[in-house]
């Protein structure tokens, strides 16, 4: 899978095995192929319409069919062959990148710009989601949580997913949090896993681009997404990340920017209703109140440890 590193950064490629838009013109990328989205499969999808589908309107995920040629996908996984190690992720508490069986794929990033092929997608992707250029993974938010969360420009806004091979069998990409379409059922070729919510069978050449942060500012707890195990054949896979601000590289001056939310202020404080942890605003915001109700809420009686950030200081105090 190849990742560009947002506002323009670093693209990261992944290879994700079993078991374990074209067009340079502005004008061929604003039309749209419909606001339903219709699964098919992927034998079905050859020789078809290029252009943009609706997936998802809450959160917003949009796809593009036929987004790269077939000679853009061969040639950046070419270059990427000789290039891969194992993918790792952030840790939550310190942002700090490590090895984990949650992600079992391998990677590696291209430098923004690397080449005239990697400048001409990130043109590319840059005009088609109007943001300005300046093998197995769990399901995850593309955002982050921890303490340098928005350090050098800022937490992740959106995310495009550019796949650069078909697979045989499997290696979806799922959104738990959204509900199924119909005619995405089992009997249609979706793996067990894709039947979690929401799913998209890798196409070659399509990207999916979908957004992490809501236009109040806000994380999107439905933007949890992951890929699905590949049953049969190989997944190449390309991720663009799309930042809050520019991010620096190559020996450029990274710059702190916060995110800007226009929600209204919390209500005041309860005496001895706290959050015991730092990052229990922003894990309530990720959507831990519901997803982790034990520790964050917690019982009558027993108060968890991020009841002032769920609202919910009727169970303390905690302090």
């Amino acid at each position: 899978m190849l990742i560009l590193n947002i506002s323009f950064n670093i693209i990261f490629l992944i290879i994700c095995l079993a078991g374990s838009i074209c067009a340079e013109d502005d004008h061929e990328l604003v039309g749209w192929l419909g606001e339903t989205y219709r699964p098919e499969n992927s034998s079905s999808q050859k020789g078809r319409q290029r252009g943009m589908v609706v997936l998802s309107w809450d959160p917003r995920i949009f796809l593009f069919k036929g987004f790269l040629t077939d000679e853009e996908c061969d040639e950046m996984i070419k270059e990427a062959q000789p290039r891969l190690t194992r993918s790792g992720v952030s840790d939550s508490i310190t942002g700090q990148g490590k090895l984990s069986d949650i992600r079992t794929s391998s990677g590696m990033f291209f430098g923004r710009g690397e080449n005239e092929l990697i400048s001409r997608i990130e043109d590319r992707i840059g005009r088609w989601s109007m943001t300005n250029k300046s093998q197995r993974y769990d399901p995850h938010h593309d955002y982050f949580s921890h303490d340098h969360a928005d350090d050098n420009g800022g937490n992740r806004l959106a995310t495009g997913l550019m796949y650069l091979s078909d697979v045989d069998e499997g290696g979806e990409t799922v959104f738990p949090k959204v509900p199924i379409p119909a005619g995405q059922t089992k009997e249609a070729g979706y793996s067990e896993c894709a039947m979690k919510g929401l799913a998209y069978k890798p196409v070659k050449g399509d990207i999916v681009f979908f957004w992490s942060i809501r236009s109040d500012g806000t994380f999107d707890p439905k933007s949890l997404h992951g890929s699905c195990p590949v049953i049969r054949g190989q997944k190449w896979s390309a991720t663009k990340w799309i930042h809050v601000a520019h991010v620096a590289y190559d020996g450029e001056r990274a710059v702190t920017v916060h995110r800007v939310m226009y929600v209204p202020p919390p209500p005041p404080a309860v005496p001895g209703c706290i959050n015991k942890h730092k990052l229990c605003d922003h894990w309530a915001e990720s959507g831990e109140c519901s997803d982790n109700p034990t520790f964050m809420i917690g019982s009558a009686g027993h108060p968890g440890d991020c009841i002032k950030a769920c609202n919910r200081c009727d169970l303390g105090p905690n302090e």
